[in-house]
């Protein structure tokens, strides 16, 4: 057990930030532009049936269901996309806070436009069976970054932000439960110093944490701890120094 001492420190820092107008809460990758904050939850892209998984020759889900479904943004972000697709027919990408981009394609109507800010769970278009398609259905990609040529599996990629497939629009979703405190806080691919850098917290940031794990034991502002706390939508485990929590093992997360 540790004595909390910076949650006032905390709320100096972020109202000294705001105050300069600078963007607080932000995470990017390491070497990239961070971006505005982490996407720690998640929302049920469409209503339907799973009809394709990921594979080889498939890079997305797709989900059907009747035309006209309406179709839900999965995370709070930016679009960057919003038109008409060679095998789409239309088309919608959405870059979300924690730098990912999630894909939506073959819809009849699509509801909004490029550089729109979108919440989690706002409708976005509605299901259609556009370009390259047998009849009317969802298909759905996940992608690591604006750079990536390949999608990643959306399954696992949901289910990382509380939504499993199928699933029902505007069911509840984890929410963040803890913040992370301090500046250029690394996110490592495991609990291990040595590990790779996945992600860099340029701020405080609130966080989902989905588990925690014993991991290499680090000593920084004054504290040694050797537990470590997973967080799915950075892709990776910082150590609990830099979770904002009195206790070095976290009341209620279940261990990795």
């Amino acid at each position: 057990m540790r004595t909390l001492t910076r949650a006032k420190s905390i709320g100096l820092l972020v109202a000294t930030v705001v105050a300069a107008g600078l963007v607080p809460l932000a995470a990017g990758t390491a070497g990239a532009t961070p971006v505005a904050a982490v996407a720690a939850t998640g929302s049920c892209p469409t209503a339907g049936t799973v009809t394709q998984g990921y594979h080889s020759g498939h890079d997305g889900v797709d989900i059907a269901n009747n035309r006209g479904t309406p179709i839900y943004s999965t995370g709070a972000g930016t679009v960057i996309v919003s038109g008409t697709a060679s095998g789409y027919g239309q088309w919608i990408r959405i870059r979300h806070d924690d730098g990912t981009v999630t894909e939506y394609g073959h819809m009849y109507e699509r509801l909004v436009s490029v550089n729109q800010r979108v919440n989690s769970g706002q409708l976005i278009a509605r299901m259609g069976s556009e370009g390259q398609s047998t009849g009317p259905h969802l298909h759905f990609e996940a992608h690591s970054s604006t750079a990536s040529t390949r999608g990643m599996d959306p399954v696992p990629y949901l289910a990382a932000r509380g939504v499993n497939l199928p699933c029902t629009p505007g069911s509840g979703t984890p929410g963040t439960n803890f913040t992370t405190w301090g500046t250029s806080v690394r996110v490592r691919q495991e609990p291990r110093l040595n590990a790779a850098v996945v992600r860099t917290l340029t701020g405080p940031t609130a966080v989902y944490v989905q588990c925690q794990t014993r991991g290499d034991s680090v000593t920084a502002e004054g504290y040694t701890n050797d537990a470590w706390s997973y967080i799915p939508a950075l892709g990776g485990y910082i150590t609990n120094i830099y979770i904002d929590h009195p206790a070095s093992w976290l009341p209620g997360v279940n261990q990795c």
